[in-house]
């Protein structure tokens, strides 16, 4: 064995620019090749495409949040549009603007028994390539906003969240708000328009993407957290009202404090007196099956939900007793917020 190096240490891609749309999903629109690495020996040498954004490659963080794809022992990848699209978005890159992404190849060799070997890997050349990804989320159109998809609310793509979820590529929820009584019809679409993929009714809780096909349904108008997995074909719809319960909070742990759902703000707000020796929640429906906990760094998340199991989180604290007018905002999918504010 030896130190490794790449004949020739080039990584050279398709192209510098790539725009990526639904109508190139299913093609290959960036693909890169390189040289073999020559680690002595005859070492059999296994390959990898790390994928980062620019500020993450500085001596600072040294690719420290890079995607890493594993290659084999092959010298070129290839990534069709919607693969690509996934891997980006579930990066934070920004739909609908163009980014600078950077590539580069990470060349090992491996022991016999497939652990890592002391002989460190050695790197490609970088190459940046200007990516326009586009939104994967669902327009929800439907009779209660006019079908209208342009201005339809949106499921989110569920998003890889390191130490609280894996990614789901496939995978969508979101709270829709359907106001009038009386049952209410809709469709998912994943643009927004109806000239691209729309979802109807195929059937005890699956999709048709027949275009003549029905649309989905809710039996009463309110709110709705409505779920689509297009990987088993299914999608779910649950009515929600929202509360706090804790022991920080006037009911203790027995007993919801419901709140009120302003259609203005499309936010639900209750004011209430707080305590900060205890610790509070936001549940739906009086019931654990779907509540939020609170992550290390200060985000909500479902600690439990049908659709996205359950996981141990925080529960929330006031920092001093008083009177709060507390407000969950779940309008915005998948980027869901809360405010405690002490009147």
């Amino acid at each position: 064995m030896s130190t490794g190096t790449f004949s020739d240490a080039t990584l050279t891609a398709s192209s510098s620019n790539v725009v990526i749309s639904p109508d190139n999903a299913g093609d290959t629109v960036l693909k890169f090749n390189w040289q073999s690495a020559d680690f002595g020996n005859a070492a059999i040498v296994t390959y990898s495409l790390q994928v980062d954004s620019p500020t993450d490659t500085s001596s600072d963080y040294n690719w420290a949040l890079a995607r890493t794809i594993s290659i084999g022992t092959g010298l070129s990848k290839g990534f069709v549009g919607g693969e690509l699209n996934t891997l980006l978005t579930s990066m934070g890159f920004q739909t609908g603007t163009s980014s600078p992404v950077v590539f580069r190849i990470r060349a090992d060799v491996n022991q016999y028994n497939g652990n890592a070997s002391v002989v460190p890997p050695v790197y490609s050349t970088v190459v940046g390539v200007a990516v326009t990804p586009f939104s994967q989320s669902l327009y929800v159109p439907g009779d209660y906003q006019n079908w209208t998809p342009a201005t339809a609310p949106l499921l989110a793509p569920v998003k890889e969240i390191p130490g609280i979820i894996d990614a789901r590529n496939g995978q969508f929820e979101g709270f829709v708000y359907m106001e009038a009584a009386g049952m209410h019809y809709f469709k998912y679409t994943n643009s927004p328009d109806w000239d691209h993929t729309n979802y109807g009714d195929g059937g005890n809780g699956t999709f048709s993407t027949d275009g003549a096909a029905a649309g989905l349904s809710v039996p009463d108008g309110g709110y709705y957290e409505l779920t689509a997995d297009l990987n088993t074909n299914k999608w779910t719809a649950v009515k929600t009202t929202w509360g706090i319960i804790g022991d920080a909070s006037p009911g203790g742990w027995n007993t919801d404090t419901p709140m009120t759902y302003d259609p203005v703000s499309q936010t639900w707000k209750v004011t209430l007196n707080m305590i900060t020796a205890g610790s509070w929640k936001f549940r739906a429906n009086n019931g654990w099956d779907i509540n939020f906990g609170i992550s290390n760094d200060g985000q909500i998340f479902y600690a439990d939900n049908p659709f996205f199991g359950s996981r141990t989180l925080n529960n929330l604290t006031v920092p001093e007793d008083g009177n709060y007018t507390i407000t969950l905002d779940l309008h915005i999918a998948g980027k869901y917020t809360y405010t405690a504010v002490k009147n």
